[in-house]
């Protein structure tokens, strides 16, 4: 059995059609998974190509353009914020459900978002997308979003 660590709020209702959702980040280190793989492989062909030798380390300035907040992110991050996401192709009818909300979020910098929202952005029904993320497997650490 495992308990909550000292400090982590922990989701105790059910998500519902306005809970948000974003990439928890923890998530892919304690699943022991490399995120830097997973980003790349969500870069167009020509960024694959590009940046098939640029180090994970590799950071820049992003700026926001809503809020103008500058942040430092990863490289690659950046180009798929900048470029990638902007490619008519990014997201279509035959982007699986999880990979189309995954990209969504890497468009919009990781903004959390409601199944709603997220429905109107990548075409699909907001109750598909409750179903999906608020079941028991937590897919590509896309979880409610706490505030922490």
């Amino acid at each position: 059995m495992t308990f909550p660590k000292p400090g982590r709020t922990q989701l105790l209702v059910r998500p519902s059609l306005d809970t948000r959702f974003h990439i928890d980040f923890e998530w892919w280190q304690r699943a022991n998974q490399d995120w830097m793989v997973e980003l790349r492989s969500h870069l167009c062909p020509e960024h694959q190509v590009l940046f098939a030798n640029l180090s994970n380390d590799a950071k820049v300035d992003h700026v926001d353009p809503e809020t103008a907040e500058v942040v430092r992110v990863s490289g690659i991050q950046h180009v798929l914020i900048t470029h990638c996401s902007l490619q008519p192709d990014f997201v279509n009818p035959r982007t699986s459900l999880i990979n189309a909300l995954l990209r969504t979020f890497l468009a919009t910098g990781n903004t959390p978002q409601t199944p709603r929202e997220l429905g109107q952005r990548i075409g699909r029904p907001p109750e598909t997308i409750l179903r999906t993320l608020s079941g028991p497997t937590v897919y590509k650490g896309i979880r409610p979003y706490t505030g922490d």
